[in-house]
């Protein structure tokens, strides 16, 4: 096991690995971006950032260059030192994705209300120029939930759409009850066919927004979380195969190992979840004892996994 600590008690808001999984970066709360050499446990690169209250993100393009979402979309060139601006504007809780090809990049927000926009849904652009792919249909209103497969030829992405309005009633002291509307959501999951983004499959039913989603590396399964709740599908029966509810913390991320025999999940307490994909039975636990986890990822390679925590402490450890 490894630790890696930024010296305060901030929250790691993003973990990404290197493609050859040398390095890890991470978005760390004392408002710095860092790399770091996994061999020795120092400092690669950093640099500062702006806070904004939209959040932030972080995938490898390459071994040397960091897609970035802060108050702008930017690319962060590690060897050069140098940061360009592939656009303006920071979409409300924009999570991003790049395929595996590394072709493209996905980029969503985190919209909770129909009634206004966090941005502008499902993005695509390509990474050779940044262009803006064609809008897809149904794309907007995505709640954060983004993933490709394996292959890069799919890619699904959390909604919520409106479904009418709902009365409630609440108790008022010494003047009975009153009556208001709400509006009424299903939230559901498009698997999209890439990069024409059709929609091919929609699987509704979640409850919450879907914050999380990943596929299997065989393709097979989409899991996703939506609050308390992880689900998973079967993407070739069409049905749902397990659906874990653990009490009322709500899961943070969740990420499969390589050979996709296993899959893991963190929910804001100190532990990490090991889900055994065969059975989707829990196969076991670690407890690292540094804080809330908030975020996981794994090496390309499937050897080793990452995880960042509420007080400013990253864990590294062997997944086998």
């Amino acid at each position: 096991m490894q630790t890696l600590a930024i010296g305060k008690k901030k929250r790691i808001y993003a973990v990404a690995f290197s493609p050859s999984g040398e390095s890890l970066a991470a978005v760390c709360g004392d408002l710095f971006v860092r790399t770091w050499d996994l061999a020795t446990g120092t400092v690669r690169h950093s640099a500062p950032t702006v806070e904004t209250s939209s959040g932030f993100d972080l995938v490898y393009l390459d071994e040397n260059r960091l897609v970035f979402s802060g108050t702008d979309l930017r690319i962060w060139d590690t060897a050069a030192d140098q940061w360009h601006t592939i656009s303006r504007g920071s979409p409300w809780g924009r999570r991003l994705k790049v395929s595996p090809g590394g072709e493209y990049l996905a980029e969503v927000d985190q919209t909770r209300s129909t009634d206004w926009t966090a941005g502008g849904g499902l993005v695509l652009r390509t990474t050779t120029d940044w262009e803006l792919l064609p809008p897809v249909p149904d794309g907007s209103h995505t709640t954060g939930g983004v993933a490709f497969s394996r292959d890069g030829q799919l890619i699904a992405t959390g909604h919520m759409a409106s479904v009418g309005q709902r009365v409630r009633t609440i108790g008022m002291f010494g003047a009975g009850a009153m009556e208001y509307t709400t509006n009424d959501y299903d939230y559901l999951v498009r698997v999209r066919t890439m990069p024409n983004g059709v929609v091919v499959r929609t699987i509704t039913g979640w409850q919450q927004a879907v914050a999380h989603l990943a596929f299997s590396p065989d393709g097979r399964y989409l899991a996703g979380t939506a609050g308390p709740r992880l689900r998973i599908w079967d993407l070739e029966a069409n049905r749902e195969v397990a659906l874990h509810k653990r009490g009322t913390k709500h899961f943070q991320g969740l990420s499969f190992t390589a050979d996709g025999r296993f899959l893991a999940t963190v929910s804001n307490d100190e532990t990490v979840r090991i889900w055994d994909a065969r059975t989707w039975a829990e196969h076991t636990t670690f407890t690292w004892q540094i804080g809330r986890l908030l975020n996981i990822a794994f090496a390309p390679d499937g050897l080793r996994a990452a995880a960042g925590s509420d007080k400013g402490q990253i864990v590294i450890w062997d997944a086998e």
